[in-house]
């Protein structure tokens, strides 16, 4: 997992697939956080978790701050 300082915000790219009708994210910034919801509140908030659990197992003792973007599956 890449050092992450707690006062960076972690960026979490957002997806929606329209034939699923739901939402997941993954992250550039914090090797293994994925999240998946049926709306993009829910999805944000797995992705939360997410990243508290990784936090945890890490041994880094913070509260992440992560900052959503919009993604567009297969674009650069």
């Amino acid at each position: 997992m890449p050092m992450v300082h707690e006062s960076q915000p972690i960026r979490v790219h957002v997806f929606y697939s329209p034939t699923a009708h739901s939402y997941w994210a993954n992250s550039p910034d914090l090797n293994g956080l994925a999240a998946s919801g049926e709306t993009r509140a829910e999805v944000e908030q797995e992705a939360l978790w997410a990243a508290e659990t990784l936090f945890d197992v890490a041994g880094i003792h913070a509260q992440p701050v992560l900052t959503f973007q919009d993604a567009v599956f297969g674009a650069e």
